[in-house]
């Protein structure tokens, strides 16, 4: 099983999910990033701070940030979709939350809403180190995991799902750009000790399409594994258009593909 919930983690995209509403024990706790620990004034978004990006990463954050838009930090983020626990097991539908604060941090707190099992819990980066907590019907815990896998596969996670955080990829906020091909650009993002490099796959018009990344799993190794994840759709908030549709897995596209993420956001705010 823990093995199993480990993919959790990962979805990532996309994905990926909870929110900052609460601590690992379920009370509410401040990160500084709300009320008074956000300042009033804060930085705008001018087209040409993009100028000197490769022209797949232009387009990009072009489409994805309107003008004049405050640079936000971090996003929060609702969703609805499914996910398998394993290759064979069926699909579990899920609603999340998340907050989601790259290169920093993120929380994903997530409950399954169908069948025998119940699983609630989260997902987490921060302060350097990863975590998953879950338990069975609310009770039953049945993974509690921490240490140097869980930290790396979780940072891994974190610096795809920067792309949900467009302003996060601006230059001089935490990652470096370099072109790929017309529609590719690969951004470099470190993220505690783990130093990950995402390519970034664009449509004609800038809506990524494709991330994908050397991603730590513990499925085959341990070891480093092609991550991907999809997207599609649009949604827009605050001055910000980011996918509504994610799709992620293991080495999508080989034999060993294991799709376990399906994932629709349902709203996002920027702060």
């Amino acid at each position: 099983m823990r093995s199993s919930l480990v993919f959790i983690v990962a979805a990532q995209v996309v994905l990926l999910l909870a929110v900052a509403c609460g601590g690992p024990d379920g009370s509410a706790e401040s990160d500084g990033r709300e009320g008074g620990g956000v300042s009033q004034e804060r930085e705008m978004f001018e087209t040409d701070m993009v100028n000197d990006l490769p022209e797949p990463a232009r387009r990009f954050l072009l489409r994805a940030i309107a003008p004049g838009t405050p640079l936000a930090r971090f996003a929060e983020l609702t969703m609805h979709g499914e996910l398998r626990l394993g290759p064979d097991r069926d699909p579990l539908p899920f609603v999340a939350e998340q907050t989601l604060a790259p290169p920093e941090s993120f929380v994903w707190r997530a409950r399954t809403t169908g069948g025998l099992m119940r699983i609630r819990g989260f997902d987490r980066y921060e302060e350097g180190e990863g975590e998953m907590r879950w338990r069975l019907w609310g009770i039953i815990p049945v993974v509690r995991a921490r240490g140097s896998d869980v930290t790396r596969s979780a940072a891994g996670r974190l610096a795809m799902e920067a792309v949900l955080v467009p302003s996060t990829l601006l230059p001089g906020k935490g990652a470096t750009w370099e072109p790929v091909d017309g529609d590719r650009a690969r951004f470099r993002m470190t993220v505690g000790d783990e130093v990950v490099e995402t390519t970034l796959e664009l449509d004609s018009d800038g809506r990524p399409v494709r991330v994908e990344a050397m991603r730590w799993s513990e499925r085959a190794g341990p070891g480093y594994e092609p991550f991907v994840v999809e997207m599609a759709g649009e949604l827009r908030a605050d001055g910000y258009t980011i996918p509504s549709r994610v799709s992620a897995g293991w080495s999508l596209g080989s034999d060993e593909e294991f799709r376990f993420f399906e994932a629709t956001l349902d709203r996002a705010s920027f702060r």
